[in-house]
Protein backbone atom coordinates (compact mmCIF):
# COMPACT_ATOMS: atom_id res chain seq x y z
CA UNK A 1 0.00 0.00 0.00
CA UNK A 2 2.86 2.42 0.82
CA UNK A 3 4.48 1.82 -2.58
CA UNK A 4 1.23 2.63 -4.37
CA UNK A 5 0.78 5.82 -2.30
CA UNK A 6 4.34 6.92 -3.23
CA UNK A 7 3.69 6.27 -6.92
CA UNK A 8 0.48 8.30 -6.78
CA UNK A 9 2.23 11.12 -4.88
CA UNK A 10 5.11 11.20 -7.38
CA UNK A 11 2.62 11.17 -10.25
CA UNK A 12 0.72 14.13 -8.78
CA UNK A 13 3.95 16.09 -8.25
CA UNK A 14 5.13 15.41 -11.81
CA UNK A 15 1.74 16.46 -13.19
CA UNK A 16 1.74 19.66 -11.09
CA UNK A 17 5.22 20.58 -12.31
CA UNK A 18 4.17 19.97 -15.92
CA UNK A 19 1.15 22.25 -15.48
CA UNK A 20 3.29 24.98 -13.91
CA UNK A 21 5.79 24.74 -16.79
CA UNK A 22 3.00 24.95 -19.37
CA UNK A 23 1.46 28.02 -17.74
CA UNK A 24 4.81 29.78 -17.34
CA UNK A 25 5.67 29.24 -21.00
CA UNK A 26 2.68 28.09 -23.05
CA UNK A 27 4.65 27.24 -26.20
CA UNK A 28 7.51 25.60 -24.32
CA UNK A 29 9.86 28.46 -25.17
CA UNK A 30 11.92 30.35 -22.66
CA UNK A 31 13.59 33.47 -24.02
CA UNK A 32 16.38 33.55 -21.46
CA UNK A 33 19.46 34.12 -23.62
CA UNK A 34 20.39 36.98 -25.88
CA UNK A 35 22.37 40.00 -26.85
CA UNK A 36 22.24 43.75 -26.32
CA UNK A 37 23.78 46.60 -28.23
CA UNK A 38 23.66 50.33 -28.80
CA UNK A 39 20.75 51.54 -30.89
CA UNK A 40 18.79 54.70 -31.71
CA UNK A 41 15.46 55.92 -30.31
CA UNK A 42 12.72 56.97 -32.76
CA UNK A 43 13.87 60.60 -32.37
CA UNK A 44 17.52 59.57 -33.05
CA UNK A 45 18.62 59.71 -29.41
CA UNK A 46 20.68 56.92 -27.80
CA UNK A 47 18.96 53.64 -26.99
CA UNK A 48 19.68 50.03 -26.06
CA UNK A 49 18.38 47.13 -28.17
CA UNK A 50 17.99 43.71 -26.55
CA UNK A 51 17.24 40.49 -28.42
CA UNK A 52 16.17 37.50 -26.33
CA UNK A 53 16.43 34.00 -27.78
CA UNK A 54 15.64 30.43 -26.79
CA UNK A 55 19.24 29.27 -27.20
CA UNK A 56 22.54 31.07 -26.55
CA UNK A 57 22.84 33.84 -29.14
CA UNK A 58 25.67 35.21 -31.20
CA UNK A 59 26.08 38.81 -32.25
CA UNK A 60 24.38 39.61 -35.58
CA UNK A 61 22.92 36.07 -35.80
CA UNK A 62 19.39 35.23 -34.79
CA UNK A 63 17.91 31.83 -35.53
CA UNK A 64 14.35 30.94 -34.69
CA UNK A 65 11.83 32.91 -32.65
CA UNK A 66 12.99 35.81 -30.50
CA UNK A 67 11.86 38.72 -28.34
CA UNK A 68 12.92 42.20 -29.41
CA UNK A 69 13.18 44.95 -26.78
CA UNK A 70 14.24 48.58 -27.08
CA UNK A 71 14.92 51.02 -24.27
CA UNK A 72 14.79 54.69 -25.21
CA UNK A 73 14.50 56.47 -21.85
CA UNK A 74 16.75 56.07 -18.84
CA UNK A 75 19.88 55.31 -20.84
CA UNK A 76 22.50 54.48 -19.67
CA UNK A 77 21.03 51.52 -17.82
CA UNK A 78 22.10 50.66 -14.26
CA UNK A 79 21.63 47.68 -11.93
CA UNK A 80 18.27 47.81 -10.17
CA UNK A 81 16.64 49.89 -12.90
CA UNK A 82 13.02 49.20 -13.83
CA UNK A 83 11.86 50.15 -17.33
CA UNK A 84 8.12 50.23 -18.04
CA UNK A 85 6.56 50.95 -21.40
CA UNK A 86 3.06 50.98 -22.81
CA UNK A 87 0.21 53.39 -23.54
CA UNK A 88 1.30 56.94 -22.79
CA UNK A 89 4.95 55.97 -22.31
CA UNK A 90 7.82 56.44 -24.70
CA UNK A 91 10.38 54.59 -22.52
CA UNK A 92 10.69 51.69 -24.92
CA UNK A 93 9.09 48.95 -26.94
CA UNK A 94 8.82 45.16 -27.05
CA UNK A 95 7.67 42.47 -29.47
CA UNK A 96 7.61 38.71 -29.88
CA UNK A 97 8.91 37.64 -33.28
CA UNK A 98 8.42 34.30 -35.02
CA UNK A 99 11.18 35.35 -37.44
CA UNK A 100 12.71 38.51 -38.87
CA UNK A 101 9.86 40.77 -40.06
CA UNK A 102 7.11 38.69 -38.40
CA UNK A 103 6.66 40.41 -35.02
CA UNK A 104 3.71 41.08 -32.71
CA UNK A 105 4.15 44.27 -30.65
CA UNK A 106 3.45 44.14 -26.95
CA UNK A 107 0.88 46.58 -25.55
CA UNK A 108 2.97 47.06 -22.42
CA UNK A 109 5.95 45.64 -20.67
CA UNK A 110 8.33 45.79 -17.74
CA UNK A 111 12.06 45.11 -17.68
CA UNK A 112 13.96 44.82 -14.42
CA UNK A 113 17.75 44.87 -14.53
CA UNK A 114 19.09 42.83 -11.62
CA UNK A 115 22.65 43.32 -12.81
CA UNK A 116 24.09 45.55 -15.52
CA UNK A 117 27.71 45.80 -16.56
CA UNK A 118 28.20 48.65 -19.05
CA UNK A 119 29.18 47.29 -22.50
CA UNK A 120 29.51 43.75 -21.09
CA UNK A 121 26.38 41.94 -19.84
CA UNK A 122 23.07 42.18 -18.04
CA UNK A 123 20.67 39.92 -16.18
CA UNK A 124 17.11 40.54 -15.17
CA UNK A 125 13.44 39.85 -15.65
CA UNK A 126 10.87 40.78 -18.27
CA UNK A 127 7.12 40.69 -18.67
CA UNK A 128 5.24 41.63 -21.84
CA UNK A 129 1.45 41.91 -22.23
CA UNK A 130 -0.16 41.49 -25.65
CA UNK A 131 -3.44 42.67 -27.17
CA UNK A 132 -4.85 39.12 -27.25
CA UNK A 133 -4.45 38.89 -23.45
CA UNK A 134 -1.31 36.78 -23.62
CA UNK A 135 1.64 37.40 -21.34
CA UNK A 136 5.26 36.49 -21.91
CA UNK A 137 7.60 36.63 -18.95
CA UNK A 138 10.86 35.22 -17.74
CA UNK A 139 14.42 35.93 -16.75
CA UNK A 140 17.29 36.82 -19.05
CA UNK A 141 21.07 36.89 -19.27
CA UNK A 142 22.43 38.85 -22.22
CA UNK A 143 25.89 39.71 -23.48
CA UNK A 144 27.01 42.94 -25.11
CA UNK A 145 27.61 43.05 -28.85
CA UNK A 146 29.86 45.86 -29.99
CA UNK A 147 28.12 47.68 -32.83
CA UNK A 148 29.06 51.11 -34.10
CA UNK A 149 25.87 53.15 -34.16
CA UNK A 150 25.51 56.79 -35.15
CA UNK A 151 22.16 58.38 -34.30
CA UNK A 152 20.86 61.60 -35.71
Amino acid sequence: MRARRRVVTVGVVVFALAVIAAVASPDGSSFSYGTMQSSCAPWDGPAIAITLTIEPAQCKRIAGPYVSLAIWRGVPIHAGQVVKFGAGSDAGWGARCAKEGDCKSAQSGTLIFDNYQERSSATGQYELQFKDGGTLKGTFAVKWCEERVICG
